[in-house]
């Protein structure tokens, strides 16, 4: 029951909105409708006053007391702007819409002419918008005239003539002026509907960040050896799966440093009777099945130590730190070149490795990044990790390709290392599947080796954000060892 009221519950929220949905098109409806109805008795009212007027003014019916007119002692037209000015007797300067109107209806007998003067503070009225104004009878067409007069909700004089009579004052803006006129609620309630769909927004908003934050947050803890996520807010459903997923890190990683401590174990329990075994085949005569045997007891060590490496890469014990790329690879070279081995390292010339955005600028890529020989090219990575794969790349290309060239190509984003070799019975499909674990190439013979080498590359690729591919270049094969700056 208390988790039925708890707003951090992603289900309670559903509720919740359409609960608030429900509620707000409700009363938005229920405004937007009152206030319509009373918008259109307000305008239906005003007709009915144009009617009153003219058949007050023809025939000396009964007028809304709210409604002031006032017979005029003149019958003349009345064109001046100064004589219409006394007429007017309010604020000065006014705009002034005139016109006639007359009935086309050959059948009725009122045929005849009213003339009209809208004195008005402040618009000319479009009597345009008046639609099918031809087809009504004279006061009907009086009564859309003051219907578009009380629409716009001006103060307003009228001055009337019907047929060749009298001229009539009208002041009705105590029943179709703005004061006269509804509250118009209907804007309010748009802009209630709108905030209502805003605030919405921002909360469903809001959970999918708190979201896409678990996701970078798992992200990062795949790349750390953490038992725990960071810890983090959102709904309470997002926090028991992060609570999930912490208990399953931790009971994976738990079983992998048992693996570890068996392999760990079993390496070092093996060592001892393979030095035996390696002196007790010393003993045998036969030269040849001594150097079988021998061969054997280092290929099970060699295995041994293989699926220990392996295991480690995958604990993925080792803590970030920034280290210089260049630097790294150039250690790694000079080694190998001690050794006496076909290995070089072509550093990277001055070059452009793409636009990057200021924070200083209102635009993007507007700032470019050079690189040059001496440029230390500083990474954040495992650098034991690394080491260890870009010996195990430089070893294969070496065994398989005789040489081992290096070169770099660098992005903003990613540094990718290249290592090419001179194979020639090797092709790029077959390096992707032998990045597989225990799977070797039909053609090693008798070149030593595990099957794990790509497959802990690969794995030390993934762990830096990159990946491991290879490619057919002119001389061979180039492997491509790529991680993210």
């Amino acid at each position: 029951m208390n988790n039925f009221f708890k707003l951090n519950s992603l289900i309670n929220q559903a509720y919740l909105l359409v609960f608030i949905s429900i509620l707000i098109g409700s009363a938005t409806t229920f405004i937007w409708v009152t206030s319509n109805n009373q918008w259109n008795t307000f305008l239906n009212n005003a007709h009915n006053s144009g009617v009153s007027i003219y058949n007050t003014i023809k025939y000396n019916n009964d007028l809304n007391a709210e409604i002031g007119i006032k017979k005029l002692n003149t019958k003349n037209d009345i064109t001046n702007r100064k004589e219409l000015a006394q007429y007017y007797k309010s604020t000065l300067p006014f705009k002034i819409t005139t016109l006639s109107i007359s009935n086309d209806k050959k059948r009725n007998k009122d045929q005849g002419k009213i003339s009209l003067h809208i004195l008005s503070s402040k618009l000319k009225y479009p009597l345009a918008k008046i639609k099918n104004f031809k087809n009504l009878t004279r006061e009907q067409q009086l009564g859309k005239v003051i219907q578009l007069v009380a629409n716009y909700c001006s103060t307003t004089i009228l001055l009337i003539r019907i047929d060749e009579g009298f001229w009539h004052r009208i002041d009705g803006n105590k029943a179709w002026s703005c004061k006269a006129a509804p509250n118009d609620q209907r804007l309010f309630s748009i802009l209630v509907f709108i905030i209502s769909i805003i605030f919405m927004y921002f909360l469903i908003r809001e959970n999918d960040l708190q979201f896409n934050n678990f996701i970078l947050n798992l992200k990062n803890n795949l790349k750390s050896p953490l038992d725990k996520m960071e810890v983090l807010k959102g709904p309470s459903e997002l926090i028991q799966i992060k609570n999930t997923l912490d208990l399953f890190l931790k009971v994976q990683k738990e079983k992998l440093e048992k693996r570890l401590m068996v392999l760990s174990s079993i390496s070092h329990d093996i060592g001892t009777p393979a030095t035996k075994l390696k002196l007790r085949s010393s003993l045998i005569e036969d030269d040849q099945l001594r150097e079988k045997l021998e061969t054997d007891i280092d290929q099970m060590i060699d295995m041994m130590n293989g699926v220990l490496s392996y295991t480690r890469s995958e604990m993925d014990l080792e803590e970030e730190t920034e280290i210089s790329y260049i630097s790294l690879i150039e250690s790694i070279v000079f080694d190998y070149q001690d050794l006496g081995k076909s290995v070089s390292f072509k550093k990277p010339k001055e070059k452009n490795i793409g636009l990057v955005s200021s924070i200083f600028s209102g635009h993007q890529n507007k700032m470019s990044f050079h690189l040059n020989q001496n440029h230390p090219l500083l990474v954040n990575a495992k650098p034991l990790s690394l080491q260890r794969a870009i010996n195990n790349l430089i070893e294969n290309a070496l065994k398989y390709g005789r040489t081992a060239t290096l070169s770099l190509k660098t992005t903003s984003q990613t540094i990718t290392l290249i290592i090419e070799d001179e194979s020639k019975n090797i092709t790029e499909e077959l390096l992707e599947n032998l990045k597989q674990p225990f799977i070797r190439g039909k053609n090693v013979g008798l070149t030593k080796g595990t099957g794990l080498g790509l497959t802990i590359v690969s794995t030390i690729a993934e762990q830096h954000g990159g990946n491991l591919t290879f490619e057919k270049s002119k001389t061979g094969i180039k492997a491509k060892l790529m991680i993210k700056r």
